[in-house]
């Protein structure tokens, strides 16, 4: 638009005759006005007219340069006298788009300046979630870390754990029984089969049975990187570490987040395993092992639930509901391995199997305020703004480390552009710290609350109270409560599914064991 009007007036000055020199100082005086292009034009022939009465006169060109006066103060006293002669709409319409774009310019400037400011800022550490998980982890006694025993059966001569060879052995076992439960005419050989596949295991598993004497794992949670040589050796540090606070400038190194839980399904594999021996030991009638294996079994599941979060306690109660699977079969099939001693045994470790869900929970909440901690500022009062810059790197991470495929350099940079720009419109409309925490506060009280029901009715009467809870309409920052933890209320069954196993299977315990009686009694 401008270059067209350029070309007009210096279209109209080629007619006048002027000299060059005219023609061009008039043409830089009238874009110096920034009128309109009518306008322009009719102070272009104004000008014109001006200087050829100067040369008519004998005046030169450079003589009437000289004499013009200042460019600048003519422009400005020619725009004034242009505007002057506008229409009051007109005059108004100008003076409202002038300080309308004066303020729009304010409001940039204040919007980088606050998005500089925001992008800048750094995310304030305070809450040591590592420090609060670790403290719940049971320290071991003069008896000795359990986890000492579970390397001295898996590890092979370099301290490394077998896990190929145990999931193998694993396999071989698992179809030797499925076969032995497919074909009961063939018995003898299909026990002779899963004898065979147990070979390779039997000094592994009696050494696992010294599991039941050591209650503590003792695998805790450091604050400042890896230092049980033994499990890094065994595990590997990546697996028990997604992200070393010393190796890695990650948002989330020294985050609860990045600690790895390897030893959980080392510990089903064991677990199912010993339940497997225990199976074979009620076939032959040996009691005495089916306990021992079971009880090994019991402690690798609370090993497996000792670090205390919602996973591990998931675990835990995976392998208890197989140990009970365990114990039904057994006295269903084979009730004549078990004396009356024995038999109430087991009734007893059947009606003892629960998890403490409310610890895990509670574990969810600290690993909640850990990230919000990490993608929030502090003003030292509970509460705080959204960095959007913490924020989608601690996104890109979680992405990352969840197997995604990263992005591009290119997206990268689009991405922080974007961070930088939204960071004062994501501070106003998201919520604030405060707002994140105290949702996330109310729907982990709710959830503790279901979890630690005593009765039906109770926690039918919870169940429903947090539903309530956990169905309002969220504004937290990206989804922050649902992105960390989908589908937490789902897990909020898992207890009361396990306590009601414990009575079926001890009540079926009973049931045998009264049979039995019974028969015991007519056959004296």
């Amino acid at each position: 638009m401008f270059g067209r009007t350029r070309r007009s007036v210096r279209a109209r000055l080629a007619e006048t005759g002027l000299p060059a020199g005219l023609q061009d100082f008039i043409a830089r005086l009238v874009a110096r006005t920034r009128l309109r292009r009518d306008e322009q034009m009719d102070i272009a022939a104004e000008l014109s007219s001006h200087f050829r009465e100067g040369l008519a006169v004998g005046k030169t060109a450079d003589a009437l340069l000289a004499s013009y006066g200042e460019v600048a103060r003519s422009a400005r006293e020619l725009r004034a006298g242009a505007i002057a002669k506008r229409g009051p709409l007109d005059r108004a319409a100008g003076t409202l788009m002038k300080w309308s774009g004066v303020g729009v310019a304010v409001v940039s400037v204040a919007y980088l300046a606050s998005a500089a400011v925001l992008y800048s800022r750094e995310p304030v550490i305070a809450f040591d979630a590592r420090a609060a998980a670790n403290a719940r982890i049971p320290t071991a006694g003069p008896e000795g870390r359990a986890l000492d025993i579970y390397i001295a059966a898996l590890a092979d001569e370099n301290g490394r754990y077998r896990e190929e060879w145990l999931g193998e052995c694993l396999t071989a076992i698992e179809d030797a029984l499925l076969k032995l439960d497919a074909d009961a005419s063939a018995e003898a050989e299909a026990k002779a089969a899963v004898r065979a596949s147990f070979a390779d295991m039997r000094g592994t598993i009696d050494v696992l049975r010294g599991v039941r004497s050591r209650p503590a794992l003792g695998l805790g949670i450091e604050a400042d990187g890896l230092t049980d040589d033994a499990a890094v050796r065994f595990f590997g540090a990546d697996a028990l570490q997604i992200a070393d606070p010393h190796r890695s400038n990650s948002p989330l190194a020294s985050s609860v987040l990045s600690i790895g839980l390897p030893q959980a399904a080392m510990l089903r594999r064991c677990a199912k395993i010993l339940c497997f021996d225990a199976r074979i030991a009620a076939m032959d009638g040996r009691g005495d092992d089916f306990i021992l294996s079971i009880e090994a079994a019991l402690a690798a599941g609370g090993h497996a639930g000792e670090q205390g979060f919602l996973i591990s306690r998931l675990v835990e109660a995976g392998i208890r509901s197989m140990v009970l699977e365990t114990i039904e079969r057994a006295v269903a099939r084979n009730p004549s391995a078990f004396d009356d001693a024995q038999f109430a045994q087991l009734e007893q470790i059947a009606r003892s199997q629960h998890t403490d869900f409310a610890v895990a929970l509670e574990s969810e909440w600290h690993l909640l305020r850990d990230v919000v901690q990490r993608c929030y500022s502090d003003d030292g009062r509970g509460d705080g703004v959204l960095l959007p810059r913490a924020f989608g790197l601690l996104m890109r991470d979680l992405s990352s480390w969840s197997g995604t495929d990263g992005a591009s350099l290119g997206a990268v940079r689009g991405s922080a552009a974007m961070e930088f720009l939204a960071g004062p419109l994501a501070a106003t409309v998201s919520p604030s710290r405060r707002e994140v925490e105290d949702r996330a506060r109310a729907y982990f009280t709710k959830a503790i609350a279901v979890v630690s029901a005593q009765t039906d009715e109770e926690h039918e009467a919870r169940r429903r109270e947090f539903d309530a809870i956990a169905t309002e309409p969220s504004r937290s920052a990206g989804g922050l409560l649902e992105m960390v933890m989908p589908a937490l209320d789902r897990t909020l069954e898992h207890p009361r599914k396990l306590e009601l196993a414990a009575e079926r299977t001890a009540d079926a315990v009973r049931a045998v064991r009264a049979r039995r009686s019974e028969v015991n009694a007519a056959a004296q």
